[in-house]
């Protein structure tokens, strides 16, 4: 069954990028800082990975080692109060699921009914740790306890990927209850898929995606040590390795990768063969971590360098602002119009948390950030009742007006319930707590690494297992400015590394009130070792400059630390009752489930604006407001605010705003539904100088992202 016919089925039944940027600023990606090859001790506070895999650089924390506070906080409960504590109360295919023992309901194996409630139990899962919270993990034991039980697993679905979804968050899972079924499950998930390992039905096996049974099964591995998993985990995933480490090096020259679906309309769909395009968007975010994992049981380096030399390719050829690559269903452009999907966000940050640990790499913190504080509450509304299937850097227009994608329908840039397919509504809820989770990590001199940073307080074991807690008081990203309290029983030495964005200005890190900085180099790891005593703090500086970026038809972007700024557009929101999805074959209605919505955006002010900008010293006027329990809501953004199923202006306004001088380009008009091309800068234009206000691009549902320049 295809795809678009499943939407149908799903409606019937009711429901650029980091590493180009730190290229352009060193010249190079060859030998970009890495943290220091150390090997773990035998009775470190965490253990790295068991002979004979590789060691991974850093090891995660359990979690519920870390605790938000402050604005992130406010964000997980903006969260909690959404969609995530609400789906099963909404939607039926939740409601109503073979992973709690209804064998009638939602065995399809693909695609994708089988995936929708294991992604959820996995943002669920983790939200509920990152906040202790019992109602949240209460949510999700009826479908646990039934999946956790099951005999045979294919009477629940007999889809490989589907399971590999459900053990993928299991770890997490048996940190928070040390429920030894967890451990049990995910052996029966590595012998079901050797058992299948031979089936020609995609919708049993997929070898593009196999290679998820590595980021559960490696865990496996080390909490028993049983001698087979890693032959088993090497045979099962072999041919998915070899497929995606000779895409990552290769599809720049090898014409079947990097051929272009032509520019359809809707009413034509390409004939040829899928398998002769370029590859799905969510393949491609997904198999990021896939060689990684894998070069811990293999020792290959050229795994590890084929990530990186495909990220560098892809950046190239599909890069986007907020770090993602434009992947309206199939891999599309650098155009600032062209779409991509939630889910590749979800699953790309999911890939990057796990190669920051394996390999220590900044960089992959660095668009971490980047996604996070960018494209993922950019394709969501602020109170995360709603989101898109497709987000654009140039969207002046969210509606079911026809638009060019690359095989998806035209609601797919609504924020709404099921815009254009389910699945992006089912994966939306891991990012924000897995990036809280992934903050800090234990590093084998037995101190700890930032990997990101944001209002916080983790517990963790450090040097000889003293237990100390690491207190970040910040509004980062919306400051540059960190500032880390040790707190701890008695005075301990151990070290702390602390990330240094390569986007940093000549930093300055003080150290237990000495008065003289150290200066630590941009894109770096900077370690402060000492006795620590209870109080002393760490004080982090990034000097963060406005940057601009060149992009297509020398367009230029505007951002600030990991922030993009783009341009506020009045937004004219409208409730739409009901959304027809795929109307050209007669596809079924949308209706969204009460209390929630879909949205017709429109814009109500000027958005064709080319900015006065001088790109190597840009000269902006900063504004810093207090940042509100919806950290990414705009003033008069209708909002559903916990407790209410009425939708209301928010009152308050976004964290940031920088004042840019600009002019109005009456040629640059629309192109259809989107934005036409930016035209190639520079531009001429006769309208009067005026000043226009960039926001946060997390904080719009309207923007322009890339803009010509006079």
């Amino acid at each position: 069954m295809e795809r678009r016919e499943f939407c149908e089925l799903i409606a019937a039944i009711g429901g650029a990028s980091v590493f180009s940027s730190i290229a352009r600023a060193t010249g190079s990606l060859a030998g970009f800082p890495v943290a220091d090859d150390a090997s773990w001790p035998q009775n470190a506070n965490y253990q790295n990975n068991r002979a004979p895999l590789q060691q991974s650089r850093f090891v995660k924390l359990p979690l519920g080692a870390g605790r938000a506070s402050g604005w992130l906080l406010d964000q997980l409960t903006v969260q909690k109060n959404g969609l995530t504590s609400h789906l099963d109360e909404v939607w039926n295919i939740v409601e109503e699921s073979a992973w709690k023992g209804d064998a009638s309901k939602n065995v399809l194996p693909e695609c994708c009914t089988a995936r929708f409630v294991p992604r959820w139990l996995e943002g669920l899962t983790a939200l509920a740790g990152v906040l202790h919270d019992d109602r949240l993990a209460a949510l999700g034991k009826p479908y646990l306890e039934y999946a956790l039980s099951v005999k045979e697993l294919a009477s629940v679905t007999p889809s490989v990927t589907a399971w590999c979804h459900f053990g993928r968050f299991m770890p997490e899972y048996y940190e928070r209850t040390g429920d030894p079924r967890a451990i049990h499950v995910i052996r029966a998930i590595l012998d079901y898929a050797n058992s299948v390992l031979d089936s020609p039905d995609l919708a049993v096996f997929d070898p593009k995606r196999v290679g998820m049974l590595l980021s559960f099964g490696i865990w496996y591995y080390n909490k028993t040590g049983e001698k087979d998993v890693l032959g088993l985990l090497d045979r099962s995933t072999k041919a998915c390795i070899e497929d995606w480490t000779h895409y990552f090096t290769t599809f720049p020259e090898d014409p079947k990768y990097f051929k272009h679906f032509p520019d359809v309309t809707a009413e034509k769909s390409p004939k040829e063969p899928l398998s002769e395009y370029t590859r799905q968007g969510i393949d491609v975010t997904q198999s990021i971590q896939y060689p990684l994992l894998h070069s811990l049981i293999s020792g290959d380096a050229s795994e590890r360098t084929s990530v990186l030399q495909g990220i560098e390719n892809l950046d190239k050829a599909y890069g986007q602002v907020g770090g993602r690559w434009a992947a309206d269903e199939w891999l599309a452009s650098t155009d600032p119009t062209a779409g991509t999907e939630l889910c590749g966000v979800e699953e790309l940050l999911f890939c990057l948390e796990s190669g920051f640990a394996i390999m220590g790499d900044v960089r992959f913190a660095d668009r971490i950030e980047q996604l996070i504080f960018n494209s993922f509450p950019g394709t969501t509304t602020a109170d995360m009742w709603a989101h898109q299937y497709d987000q654009q850097a140039n969207q002046v227009l969210v509606s079911t007006a026809r638009r060019h994608w690359h095989w998806n329908g035209d609601t797919s840039n609504l924020y709404g319930f099921t815009p254009n397919f389910p699945c992006c509504l089912a994966n939306m809820h891991s990012p924000w707590p897995r990036y809280v989770e992934s903050m800090w990590m234990a590093t084998a001199d037995r101190g700890l690494v930032a990997m990101g940073y944001g209002p916080s307080r983790f517990s963790a074991k450090v040097s000889e297992g003293k237990q100390v807690e690491i207190v970040e008081e910040t509004e980062y990203p919306f400051s540059d400015r960190v500032r880390v309290t040790v707190r701890c029983g008695e005075p301990v030495r151990f070290p702390l590394h602390f990330r240094i964005p390569s986007w940093s200005n000549q930093a300055e890190v003080f150290v237990a009130g000495n008065a003289t900085p150290s200066h630590p180099e941009s894109g770096t790891l900077f370690k402060v070792e000492r006795e620590w005593k209870d109080g002393e703090m760490v004080t982090l500086n990034f000097n963060y400059k406005v940057r601009t970026e060149t992009r297509k038809n020398n367009a230029v972007a505007v951002a600030w630390g990991p922030l993009y700024f783009v341009l506020r557009i009045g937004e004219a929101f409208e409730k739409i009752p009901e959304v027809a999805l795929f109307p050209e074959t007669g596809g079924a209605t949308l209706v969204a489930p009460a209390g929630c919505v879909y949205w017709h955006i429109a814009p109500s002010t000027d958005w064709n604006y080319a900015l006065l900008i001088d790109r190597n010293n840009p000269q902006c006027e900063m504004t810093r407001n207090k940042i509100s329990s919806m950290p990414f809501a705009q003033k008069g953004e209708p909002v559903r605010v916990a407790g209410s199923t009425e939708y209301l202006p928010w009152h308050e306004d976004v964290p940031m705003i920088l004042k840019v001088k600009a002019k109005l380009v009456p040629d640059w008009g629309m192109n259809g539904a989107n934005a036409g091309p930016v035209p190639a800068s520079p531009v001429s234009t006769d309208q009067p100088e005026t000043m226009v206000e960039l926001i946060p691009y997390g904080c719009t549902r309207l923007r322009i992202a890339e803009f010509p320049t006079v």
